[in-house]
Order: structure tokens, then C-alpha cells, then sequence
């Protein structure tokens, strides 16, 4: 099995879709005033005996007021995907259900054997805050599956958006154009500044920009699942680039730039 694919077939259930990204874009109004979000934070969970023992919970973090603006209806709506998958609702314990059925489906074994000598577990638990000032909304959601054998698998995963214009920032372009050399030596050298020899083995031609990356108030979060850069045992590998040190490769800082 691949680790580094991460709940390949969990993901799938909550990714959401480049046309609902698209969708996000164009629909906001970018004259429209700003508006604070609201969040609450909704719990879920669900157990069942069989066809085999497993757990499924989960953390959604809602847009309360959502209907305040535009922007903020498109943030909740490509949250919500993210989450329950695109065919996501207006009722959010019908979604959870739906995202129950399917998990119960695609991972739990009906081998009464095997499958009953231990218990499926699975989550996805949301967290989000404001950063810049209260300009962008990120959301942290933290997965872990357990499907038997020596221990589960967790990952997380970041959404930033910009609060003014409903733009989902993606950060592939660090890894690209004249800028991506200089880039892969900052991260190189930070990652092997905090975690040495515990890393599998990191140069400056194998440093990449992972898929979770989070906005911070100073600069960027990256952060590398179990098994991507280091064993299991170390966890999940995070390192933070400063604004500074990230312009000083020449790569555009878009959450600055393009505000």
C-alpha cells in the first residue's frame, strides 16, 4: 500500500471539485462589502455493531451567517462539499448519515472473523480561525481511519479563503516557474533544520510543497503527512516560511499580492 496516496478513498468521498472551485470564484461579488463569519462548531457521531463494529465522527465548523453575503454563502457551500462530497445538502445530519452509508460501505469488512476482532474507526474533525487582520477564513480538517492492523492513518488538510472575494488560495505555484529552485532549498533547509535525521532524507532536488498549507499571520504553514517525508512514528512534519523568506526566492506572495 501506498502511504503517501493518505486515504486516497476517503478523501475522494469529501474532495472537493475543481468546477465547484471555478463556481466559487465567479459567484462572488467583489464589490460586496466584507462580512465577519460566524462559526459554529457542529458534532457528529454514529456506531454500529455490523455489519462489523466501527465509529464514525465528526467536526463541522458552519458559516452561521452565511446568508449575509454572497461570499460568505460560496465559502459554506465549498466547505460543505469538502466535507460531505458534492452532493452535499441543505441538511447537514442527512449529509453526515450519507457520508456514514458510504464510509460503512467502501471500508467495512463483513469477514465475521476478521472483522470482528477490532473496531473501524473514522473522523474528520474541522477547526477554523481568521487570520491577517480577519481578512482570511482557514479551516483545519484532521482525518484519521483505522482499518485494522498495527495502527490508523491520520492527515490534515487546509482550506484558506479570502474573505473579500471568496478565492480558495492554492499554493502549487510555489513548487513552479523561475522561483521553484530557491523555493525547494528554503524548504529543505527548514525542514532539515528542525527534524534532521528523523526525515527520510531531504535535499534540496526531493523538497516539494505539500498539498496542506496554511496562511498564518507571518507567513505559511507546510505541513507533510505520516510517511511523506519522515516514518510514521514522527508524525506529521511541520515547518513555517516567513513572508520574507519566501519573497526573498521571488516567488509572489498572492495572500498579499493580489488583495
Amino acid at each position: 500500500m501506498n502511504m503517501n496516496i493518505k486515504l486516497k478513498s476517503m478523501k475522494r468521498i469529501v474532495m472537493m471539485s475543481a468546477v465547484a472551485a471555478a463556481l466559487l470564484a465567479a459567484g462572488c461579488n467583489r464589490g460586496e462589502k466584507t462580512v465577519a463569519p460566524s462559526i459554529e462548531t457542529v458534532e457528529f457521531s454514529a456506531e454500529a455493531a455490523e455489519p462489523s463494529p466501527y465509529t464514525v465522527t465528526a467536526a463541522y465548523c458552519r458559516i452561521t451567517n452565511a446568508d449575509d453575503s454572497t461570499v460568505l454563502t460560496a465559502i459554506e457551500r465549498a466547505n460543505r462539499e469538502r466535507i460531505f462530497g458534492a452532493e452535499a445538502t441543505a441538511d447537514l445530519q442527512a449529509d453526515f448519515d450519507a457520508m456514514v452509508e458510504r464510509l460503512a460501505g467502501e471500508y467495512v469488512c463483513c469477514d465475521e472473523e476478521l472483522s470482528h476482532s477490532f473496531t473501524y474507526q473514522f473522523s474528520a474533525l474541522q477547526n477554523c480561525e481568521t487570520t491577517r487582520g480577519g481578512t482570511i477564513l482557514c479551516y483545519q480538517t484532521s482525518y484519521y481511519i483505522y482499518t485494522g492492523g498495527a495502527h490508523g492513518l491520520g492527515s490534515v488538510e487546509y482550506d484558506c479563503y479570502d474573505l473579500t472575494t471568496g478565492q480558495r488560495y492554492e499554493f502549487g505555484y510555489l513548487g513552479e516557474d523561475e522561483w521553484a529552485p530557491a523555493v525547494r532549498q528554503l524548504i529543505s533547509e527548514r525542514l532539515n533544520a528542525e527534524y534532521g535525521e528523523e526525515l527520510f532524507g531531504t535535499t534540496p532536488e526531493t523538497a516539494y510543497v505539500p498539498s496542506a498549507v496554511r496562511i498564518t499571520d507571518t507567513g505559511l504553514l507546510l505541513e507533510y503527512q505520516p510517511y511523506e517525508v519522515a516514518p510514521y512514528c514522527v508524525g506529521i512534519v511541520g515547518i513555517e516560511l516567513t513572508d520574507d523568506q519566501i519573497a526573498a526566492t521571488g516567488a509572489p506572495l498572492i495572500w498579499i499580492d493580489e488583495k
